[in-house]
């Protein structure tokens, strides 16, 4: 029976239609034999014709390398595979539908000219974060804010289920990943009873993310609930480089009043009610006020343009949004893939921390697989006489990524900066902190997948009282990780090759 399920289960039957396609690409390539020569003079036109338009395209050269080399070695198969993959952007009727979402948003968010004076007042010399962000992630930053940083993910749930308890309007999930659990049926046994009182409820994940965790009808059976849920998404069996965009945000919004995001998803690993690689490190954060509107804008823009919708935004945009004396400005913001956004504002956000630092900054990351301008970034600053501290993972979730996220150490540790591994198992938070005076948590790993390909968001605090407790807490985390130092960090031959013909093509992952 189980292998009969397994047989007939979603990820059997997709890979075994892309092996399929794979399998059919190759007996074309066979049949097609005779005809050898003039194929490789058609595809070397070709070739030339595509390496010309992508050496003309705005990308960095670590995005053109890899598609460069697979055209000149293998003309033919690298055509082919570039026509396949090349294009990962949602179709245009998605992006045409986000577009007109985040222009019915924007007058929620537009700044005043003194609400504008009283934040560069806020931020004197790091404004140019918030000015970046306003530009490029279409979001504006507030004060009077109250946030709170959960340093785990068990804290963050305790609190969420609380919250949820008191949700009168409506709720609005969306994740990665969701899995059956503790976790998630604790949040899934509130949800069903909020429907049942009248409470609007909405759920939102991600397809490939939740992919062998959730059968491919329960979306249906949440509907069944009184939940309004969509997939990300969809994942169909059909070789393309679409299906890189994944909805890599974790958000809940509820009653417009309180909002979360950070790195926890729904599943029982990250409230350490399973082990799966030692302790399981992760972190978030809750808003109370203004701010919250922002996560809304998100949910809202992502949610219609996977249901073919649109909803009212002025019924849950337009709220009269309680104000708090808390000092300190925070901006939550998304990320993802062009042409939304034309910027790689994940990676732009944390290259403008690094250069406002003065003294010290220390980010939490699972992956270490940044592009060059982040590498230069993080060197520039230790360069400058910046503290810079990485923790990554010393267990790892991915033996692959683990060890290209190693490949770096070196290269990082030369310019003076400092890598801890945390020892007591997997480090899941994306984090930093600068000077004691502003901080990022949010969703956006420091590797190609979340920089360039996924949709993402984050929170950017200055001078909020929260921010000593997400210092307390990295300063903790360091005690129980051990520093890499170029006497005690080793990598074979062997290693250090194939992590370099990974690198070459990290950025197509």
């Amino acid at each position: 029976m189980k292998l009969l399920k397994k047989l007939f289960s979603k990820i059997f039957i997709s890979g075994l239609a892309l092996i399929l396609q794979f399998a059919l690409f190759l007996s074309v390539l066979l049949f097609a034999e005779q005809y050898f020569a003039v194929l490789q003079i058609v595809s070397a036109v070709f070739g030339i014709i595509l390496f010309f338009c992508v050496i003309s395209k705005k990308e960095s050269p670590e995005f053109k390398i890899p598609w460069m080399f697979l055209m000149l070695a293998f003309p033919l198969f690298g055509v082919v595979v570039y026509c396949m993959f090349a294009n990962s952007r949602m179709p245009t009727k998605f992006y045409r539908r986000m577009l007109e979402s985040a222009c019915l948003c924007k007058k929620y968010f537009e700044l005043t000219s003194s609400e504008n004076e009283r934040i560069k007042a806020e931020l004197g010399e790091n404004y140019g974060i918030e000015a970046y962000l306003r530009r490029n992630a279409y979001s504006r930053g507030h004060l009077n804010n109250r946030v709170t940083y959960f340093p785990s993910g068990e804290e963050f749930y305790e609190d969420l289920l609380c919250e949820l308890e008191k949700a009168q309007k409506f709720i609005f999930m969306e994740y990665f990943i969701i899995d059956h659990g503790k976790m998630w049926e604790g949040i899934l046994s509130i949800l069903k009873a909020k429907a049942r009182e009248g409470v609007e409820v909405r759920v939102m994940y991600d397809d490939i993310g939740c992919a062998g965790l959730l059968k491919s009808n329960y979306r249906k059976q949440l509907k069944k609930f009184g939940i309004n849920c969509v997939k990300f998404n969809r994942f169909l069996p059909v070789v393309s480089g679409i299906h890189n965009n994944r909805d890599h945000r974790k958000i809940t919004v509820i009653d417009g009043k309180v909002g979360y995001t950070g790195g926890v998803n729904l599943a029982d690993e990250y409230i350490n009610a399973v082990k799966r690689f030692g302790h399981w490190k992760d972190t978030a954060v809750k808003i109370c006020g203004p701010a919250v509107g922002n996560l809304t804008a998100l949910f809202l823009q992502m949610f219609d343009c996977t249901a073919k919708s649109l909803s009212n935004y002025h019924e849950y945009l337009d709220i009269d949004y309680e104000k708090f004396d808390d000092a300190g400005y925070i901006n939550f913001f998304g990320d993802g893939p062009k042409p939304i956004y034309d910027e790689m504002v994940g990676a732009n956000n944390y290259i403008n921390i690094l250069n406002s630092a003065k003294k010290y900054a220390y980010i939490t990351t699972p992956y270490l697989i940044p592009d060059y301008n982040l590498l230069s970034a993080l060197r520039n600053a230790a360069f400058r006489g910046v503290d810079v501290r990485i923790i990554t993972p010393h267990i790892p979730d991915k033996k692959i990524v683990f060890n290209m996220t190693r490949s770096n150490y070196k290269y990082l540790l030369k310019s003076g900066v400092k890598i801890y591994e945390y020892t007591p198992g997997f480090i899941h938070a994306k984090s930093m902190i600068a000077d004691g005076q502003t901080a990022f948590v949010g969703t956006i790993n420091l590797d190609y997948r979340s920089l360039v390909h996924h949709y993402e968001c984050g929170a950017v605090m200055h001078g909020t009282p929260c921010i000593k407790n997400i210092e307390m807490d990295i300063l903790g985390t360091l005690e129980k990780s051990q520093e890499i130092t170029a006497e005690n960090f080793k990598m074979g031959i062997i290693p250090s090759f194939l992590n370099a013909v990974l690198n070459i093509f990290a950025p197509m992952l």
